[in-house]
């Protein structure tokens, strides 16, 4: 049986609370705030698992490069939303990135290396500027920083290690 990773994605994009991850007005005020927060939407989730699943198939220096800017460009994004600075449309924007960046790791979409960063650093920009809009004023910014930044590597990392289970699932089935 082949592993259908595009049905997998369609549970999760067809999911009632997918668009509904940022109320910005949720009050963060700390690591676990930061850490769990992005565990609260599915938006997070299928983004967050399709750069690390795009990263694993385009291998090399992606592996790396891709999770890597889009922490960096979100944690800029999150300094921005903190800062008051306001981008129209960022909610849509980031619900286009879990089916954008789906799309492009399900097809294995291979554009060069740069393209793809700044694909990739795009949306994480609006993610980086959501929990940044979203936390509260008497929070620690540095903790909470932290605790979503921890938890966007560790799904980047599930995404690699789902990646490597579907290619190898694969190869069995055709061994």
């Amino acid at each position: 049986m082949r592993i259908h990773l595009s049905k997998i994605l369609a549970l999760f994009l067809f999911s009632p609370s997918f668009a509904h991850a940022h109320s910005m007005v949720f009050t963060a005020i700390d690591w676990n705030s930061g850490f769990l927060h992005l565990f609260q939407g599915v938006d997070h989730i299928v983004a967050m698992l399709a750069v690390g699943f795009w990263a694993a198939q385009m291998r090399g220096v992606a592996l790396w490069f891709l999770p890597l800017t889009f922490v960096s460009v979100m944690a800029l994004g999150g300094l921005l939303g903190m800062s008051g600075f306001e981008f129209n449309y960022a909610e849509t924007i980031i619900l286009s990135s879990g089916f954008v960046l789906s799309i492009f790791a399900i097809k294995n979409v291979q554009f060069d290396l740069k393209i793809t960063a700044l694909i990739v650093g795009f949306f994480a920009l609006f993610h980086g500027y959501a929990h940044g809009a979203e936390i509260a004023d008497s929070a620690d910014f540095l903790s909470y920083s932290i605790g979503f930044i921890s938890a966007t590597s560790l799904l980047h990392i599930a995404g690699i290690l789902f990646a490597r289970v579907v290619y190898l699932a694969n190869r069995l089935r055709f061994n």
